[in-house]
C-alpha cells in the first residue's frame, strides 16, 4: 500500500527527530537545502531517495551534527540526543566506505567505540563476540581488513555501530558498492537487525529497488537545493525475503516510486 504525505500521522508524540525550514549554504556560496522539512518518528525505517550529488549526505551530517545549518533547527523532543558531538551514545552512523583501521582485526575494529569510551576490554569481550555472531564473522574475529570481502568490511562496520546500543542508525549508502547477491544478503540482516534492537533507521540509497525492499517511507529528495518533494508510506510489515523481491507486489511497487520520481524530475526541469 502506498499512500501520500498529506495523510495526516496521528503519531505526534512519538516523533523521534523533525528537520524543520532546514537550508545549508556552503562557504562557496551553493545552496545545497533549501527550507527542508523532514519528520521522522521512532521506528522508522525511512530512506531518502535521490540522485547522486543532490544533497542526502549533507541531510544525514546535520541530523548526527557533523554540519551545522545555515537556517533552519534540528530538534530531537523524545530523545535525549542535542545535535552535537557531546552526546553521540543514541546514534551511530554507517558510511559507505567501512572505515576500518588496518591495523585492528575484527574483534578490536568492533571493540574500538567501547575502548574510545574506556571500556574495559576482557569485561566487554563477550558482548563483542556477540555482535560479531550477529553479522556472521564468528570465524573471522581475527581477520585484519585486508583479508576481508566488501561485504566482510561492511558487516564488521555494522557490527561496530551496533556495540554502542543505539537506538538511532544513520546510513549512506552502505552497499552501494556491492554486488548484487552480497547485497540482497545484507538487506535482509539489517532488516532483521532493524526489527531485533526496535531500531529507527534514516538510510540513504540512489536504488529505487533497495528503498521500496527496505523502507516502511520513503523521502523523495529533489535536486539541488534539496527539498522534500514527497514522502511515501509503505506496509511495515509486509515480510521481506526472495519470494517477496521477485513478486508481482514488489514490482510494483517500484514501478509507482519510479513514476513519482520520475515525475518530479520532469516538473523541476521544466521549471
Amino acid at each position: 500500500m502506498i499512500t501520500n504525505l498529506n495523510k495526516k500521522n496521528k503519531k505526534n508524540k512519538n516523533i523521534l527527530a523533525e528537520l524543520d525550514q532546514v537550508t545549508k549554504i556552503f562557504t562557496n556560496g551553493e545552496v545545497v537545502l533549501k527550507n527542508l522539512n523532514l519528520k521522522i518518528f521512532k521506528n522508522d525505517f525511512i530512506t531518502l531517495l535521490g540522485k547522486s550529488g543532490c544533497g542526502k549526505t549533507t541531510i544525514l551530517k546535520i541530523l548526527c551534527g557533523l554540519l551545522k545549518t545555515t537556517e533552519g533547527k534540528v530538534n530531537w523532543p523524545t530523545s535525549t540526543f542535542k545535535n552535537s558531538e557531546k552526546n553521540p551514545a543514541n546514534l551511530s552512523v554507517v558510511f559507505q566506505d567501512p572505515n576500518l583501521l588496518p591495523w585492528l582485526n575484527v574483534f578490536d575494529n568492533i571493540f574500538l567505540p567501547l575502548k574510545l569510551n574506556k571500556k574495559n576490554r576482557k569485561k566487554n569481550y563477550q558482548t563483542v563476540m556477540n555482535f560479531i555472531e550477529l553479522v556472521g564473522l564468528t570465524d573471522f574475529k581475527d581477520y585484519f581488513p585486508s583479508q576481508l570481502s566488501g561485504g566482510m568490511k561492511m558487516r564488521v562496520a555494522i557490527a561496530r555501530a551496533l556495540i554502542t546500543k543505539p537506538k538511532v542508525i544513520l546510513m549512506d549508502e552502505p552497499f552501494g558498492a556491492l554486488d548484487e547477491i552480497t547485497r540482497f544478503k545484507l538487506n535482509n540482516d539489517l532488516l532483521n537487525i532493524y526489527k531485533k534492537y526496535k531500531l529507527t533507521i534514516i538510510f540513504i540509497t540512489h536504488s529505487i529497488y533497495e528503498s521500496a525492499y527496505l523502507s516502511n517511507k520513503i523521502a523523495l529528495i529533489s535536486d539541488r537545493p534539496a527539498s522534500i518533494n514527497e514522502i511515501i508510506y509503505l506496509d511495515k510489515d509486509e515480510e521481506k525475503n526472495e519470494d517477496y523481491y521477485l513478486s508481482t507486489d514488489y514490482l510494483n511497487k517500484c514501478k509507482k516510486i519510479s513514476k513519482k520520481f520520475n515525475y518530479y524530475n520532469e516538473v523541476a526541469n521544466e521549471e
